[in-house]
């Protein structure tokens, strides 16, 4: 043990001597330490988004993200897709309109474009999206016609919230495309329409819609882990109609407490098992299509 106390000059030298030797230690232990894991982090930097302030009707070619709400009146779209490859980013903000034929936002036709994560009401749709490839994800779509209309080869609908429309909270025509994660609540006709075909609809949920929660009327699509509840078509199946579709598979859905079956499969199509339906007005729960 060290007294550094020690006021003896002939005791000095060798205390420096040993602080020395443990300051090198130290050294050194820090020096390996840093071999060891590198050198530090970078600080991260966080730097505000630039906004774009847009207008009524405003042709949009480069990716943006949105920095102010838009209130447009009949006869102009809120912002139209000119350019592919893009993003509009609606960062929260509202797009209200005036119905009559124009869209929130409205894609032509332009490949790999993606909107994203913003509100739109009063719209005849909300966003009508005709290009391959595109993507539509956090929209919330109310009191429009069509909440979310979407057609274009490999197209996807992600995480979306679609509710109070007058007609289709969803309508979806993408061939080979994903229809994942969606909420459809209160909308007056049906909650999800699929006609695509070798579509992926996943995860979606749809309830207390005006006919029937999620109905495919395409081919080859692939129905699984949806739920559907409390859905109101008087014929045929409330919860998950996919007659329109001899080759759908169904699997691992649910769907309670709606008017009419559950599910309802169609002869030629694949029961994939697990699906699961209670409390619907039709006494066999489901057809063909075995459910628990």
């Amino acid at each position: 043990m060290l007294a550094l106390e020690d006021n003896h000059s002939s005791r000095r030298r060798p205390l420096r001597v040993a602080v020395a030797l443990l300051s090198a230690l130290a050294v050194a232990g820090v020096s390996a330490l840093a071999l060891r894991h590198g050198a530090s982090p970078k600080p991260v930097v966080l730097v505000p988004r630039a906004t774009t302030a847009v207008t009524c009707g405003q042709t949009i070619i480069v990716s943006i993200v949105v920095g102010n709400d838009l209130t447009c009146p009949p006869g102009t779209d809120g912002l139209n897709v000119g350019h592919a490859s893009i993003t509009i980013n609606l960062n929260g903000h509202t797009f209200a309109g005036g119905g009559n034929g124009y869209s929130g936002i409205a894609n032509p036709g332009f490949s790999t474009v993606t909107i994203e994560n913003g509100r739109v009401s009063g719209w005849s749709s909300g966003v009508n999206a005709d290009g391959p490839l595109g993507k539509v994800t956090g929209i919330r779509a109310t009191a429009n016609t069509f909440g979310i209309y979407l057609f274009g080869t490999g197209s996807s609908a992600t995480s979306n919230v679609v509710w109070s429309n007058s007609n289709y909270g969803i309508y979806f025509g993408a061939p080979n495309g994903k229809l994942t994660s969606n909420v459809a609540r209160e909308n007056t006709f049906t909650g999800i329409a699929v006609t695509g075909s070798g579509d992926l609809v996943q995860t979606n949920q749809s309830e207390n819609n005006g006919f029937v929660g999620i109905v495919d009327g395409g081919v080859g699509n692939t129905l699984t882990g949806n739920v559907s509840n409390a859905n109101g078509a008087a014929n045929g199946a409330g919860g998950i109609d996919t007659t329109g579709d001899q080759t759908a598979t169904l699997t691992s859905n649910t769907a309670n407490y709606n008017t009419g079956y559950g599910i309802a499969g169609s002869p030629g199509g694949k029961d994939g098992g697990g699906n699961a339906a209670k409390g619907n007005t039709q006494a066999t729960q489901c057809k063909d299509v075995v459910c628990a």
